[in-house]
């Protein structure tokens, strides 16, 4: 009887031994705490320079793959990217396949309530790209010609303005992956892009002599990392870390490492 008595007291301890441990887990993962396990970070893979593939058709690289692999190392998580299509990549935070979309997101007063968008950590515009003998200034003078952009984009918002403003446009192309847009310019199918300046900078940097920025827009289209709302304890610490990265001169090497120049200089 003792015996039984003994074991069934181990046995009970055991039990509650596991369910505590099993609370504290369950309790770190809903707080979004360092220990919380693999940061997912959502990221269209398609986008260069800010995300793309390596030569070896596998490995992610680009300046937003290493931002968000040095917000891991200063948050001491590791990092798992969840390449996502564009045009889903905000319904897929709102289903919490990632904890946030380190993706080249433009803060909109739109997105800004919606989503909690981190204070922006890369200067950015949009830009007109056309052929270097094109005679177009600016977006307005696109009545006529052909124009591509890559879909649920802000450079797709604003075509979209223009048109319901009454800009006949020859045809508009929406694609689902920016270099699409490039080829189709290349091939002579279309006569301008819109598109981020930082994505401009790398398409142009190849083509410079065929290519130009025939506009660029005045107001300025930076930055930011997006997480879903009610996340707030995460965006904290990632604002934290992008403040060191800024304080620690990262964010300027990397920035020199992808444009040939600090881009991210006067953002913060």
């Amino acid at each position: 009887m003792k015996r039984i008595i003994a074991l069934t007291v181990v046995l009970a301890l055991m039990l509650a031994l596991f369910a505590a441990c099993g609370g504290t887990a369950d309790k770190k993962e809903e707080d979004g705490t360092a220990s919380a396990g693999a940061l997912k970070i959502g990221m269209e893979i398609g986008y260069p320079p800010m995300e793309y593939v390596d030569a070896d058709g596998v490995t992610p690289i680009g300046f937003d793959v290493d931002v968000a692999y040095e917000l891991g190392r200063h948050l001491n998580r590791e990092v798992e990217l969840v390449d996502t299509a564009w045009d889903a990549i905000f319904t897929s935070l709102d289903s919490n396949r990632y904890d946030a979309i380190i993706s080249s997101v433009s803060i909109t007063p739109e997105r800004q309530e919606k989503y909690i968008i981190t204070k922006a950590y890369i200067a950015n515009k949009l830009v007109l790209i056309t052929a270097a003998d094109s005679q177009v200034t600016k977006p307005e003078e696109l009545a006529g010609l052909r124009v591509a952009t890559q879909t649920e984009t802000t450079a797709d918002i604003m075509m979209n303005e223009l048109i319901d403003g009454g800009l006949a446009l020859g045809d508009y192309f929406v694609y689902d992956k920016i270099i699409q847009c490039f080829d189709e310019l290349k091939l002579g199918r279309v006569d301008a892009v819109m598109v981020d300046s930082v994505v401009a900078a790398y398409y142009l940097g190849e083509d410079s002599e065929r290519y130009k920025t025939a506009w660029e827009n005045d107001e300025g289209e930076p930055l930011g990392i997006a997480l879903k709302k009610g996340n707030d304890d995460l965006a904290a610490q990632i604002e934290m870390a992008l403040d060191e990265m800024y304080a620690d001169g990262t964010m300027k090497t990397l920035a020199e490492k992808h444009f040939g120049r600090d881009v991210t200089e006067g953002v913060r």
